[in-house]
């Protein structure tokens, strides 16, 4: 976490682009693209518009794209009408979006004799650990011949249960040889915040599947850290996110802290629409990414932007990969592997500043609150 994955993609991608290059950037994470954009803009030079000239979608919406320009359209509907699905963990639904979708898109692209179907001399993909090996070699298919293929991925952050199925075996049977290009140090978090986030990963992750960011060495800490956890219920959390979010910017120390820099992360679309209802109430305004409606949950994303002069708020899921200096997180208050996950994607989102950073984390998770104790400043609430 923080090593600076999107930042090597995101140039490659400019890099590829001033070669003349046709490039297909791809994530998981619908948010995660506006961010992608930006980064890969500051790339000196880069021969091109890379907003426009570079393709950038999430993994499921090129899937609908595909279906769509090649006539396929009945076939998409009809995945979705076969299978009754409840919700958001609804068995049917994972299974469309894990296979039935992707084997479709795959049959498609082989018997695209007219070339509808676009193909890249380049794709590469971000948060890796969030995709099948299947949805990968799906993506092989719309590279040229002597293209090029990029993954980056952290096995910690594996949020879906993904990362175990990328085995030495799996690899090799996806076009790899030899281990991963590896970037250990953290060039995203205060040193005194990546301890700890260290130390949470150490007790309540898979050891299987931590990797552990490090700090450069010798390096002085010159990045002022103001570290807080809150312990509190299920039922008083959102009264109490909503306080904390409110006092983040009056008792920032050393210095000021701007309201538009602060990020409030839910662990729900529905716990994050309250606690923005509550905070809006006040008067408050909020670029935020919480909606019932999918439709308009997908545009929300979309439109998620840091630069806006408003706070911000979003769930843990959407926020992978990006980073800001002033974080308030809400863990839940389920102790699941999926949740302690996330919680650790969290932590790590908080961004170094000469001026200070600022992360304040609510916990109704009571297996949690001995670890809280061991942060510079705890409180039961």
């Amino acid at each position: 976490a923080g090593s600076g994955k999107l930042l090597v993609l995101a140039a490659r991608a400019a890099r590829l682009l001033s070669e003349g290059k046709e490039v297909f950037v791809v994530a998981f994470n619908i948010t995660l693209l506006h961010y992608l954009m930006d980064i890969a803009v500051r790339w000196p030079h880069p021969g091109g518009d890379t907003r426009k000239d570079i393709t950038w979608l999430n993994f499921h919406y090129w899937c609908k794209r595909v279906c769509d320009q090649t006539g396929h359209e009945g076939e998409y509907r009809d995945l979705w009408n076969r299978e009754g699905i409840r919700d958001a963990e609804d068995e049917a639904l994972r299974n469309i979006l894990n296979h039935a979708l992707p084997s479709l898109v795959g049959r498609i692209i082989d018997s695209d004799m007219e070339g509808l179907v676009r193909k890249y001399d380049a794709v590469l993909v971000d948060e890796g650990q969030d995709f099948l090996p299947l949805w990968w070699n799906v993506l092989r298919k719309v590279c040229k011949p002597g293209g090029e293929m990029l993954l980056v991925a952290d096995a910690t952050q594996d949020i879906y249960g993904t990362a175990r199925l990328w085995t030495d075996e799996a690899m090799i049977g996806v076009g790899f040889r030899g281990p991963w290009l590896e970037l250990p140090i953290s060039y995203r978090l205060p040193p005194k915040a990546l301890r700890f986030a260290r130390q949470f990963a150490e007790q309540f992750l898979p050891k299987d599947l931590i990797d552990l960011p490090l700090s450069p060495q010798e390096e002085l800490d010159m990045y002022p850290c103001k570290l807080r956890w809150i312990q509190t219920t299920k039922e008083q959390a959102e009264e109490v996110c909503q306080d904390e979010i409110l006092n983040m910017a009056p008792l920032a120390d050393p210095v000021l802290l701007s309201i538009p820099d602060i990020t409030f992360l839910a662990n729900s679309q529905k716990f994050g629409q309250e606690v923005v209802k509550k905070i809006g109430s006040k008067g408050m305004k909020f670029i935020h990414t919480f909606s019932e409606d999918k439709q308009e949950s997908r545009r929300l994303k979309v439109g998620f932007f840091m630069g806006a002069a408003r706070l911000k708020a979003t769930t843990m899921y959407s926020f992978k990969g990006w980073e800001t200096r002033a974080l308030v997180l809400y863990t839940g208050h389920v102790a699941d592997k999926k949740a302690m996950t996330l919680i650790y994607t969290g932590l790590t989102r908080l961004k170094r500043h000469v001026e200070g950073s600022f992360l304040t984390v609510v916990s109704s998770i009571p297996k949690l609150a001995e670890y809280g104790k061991t942060w510079p400043e705890f409180a039961e609430v």
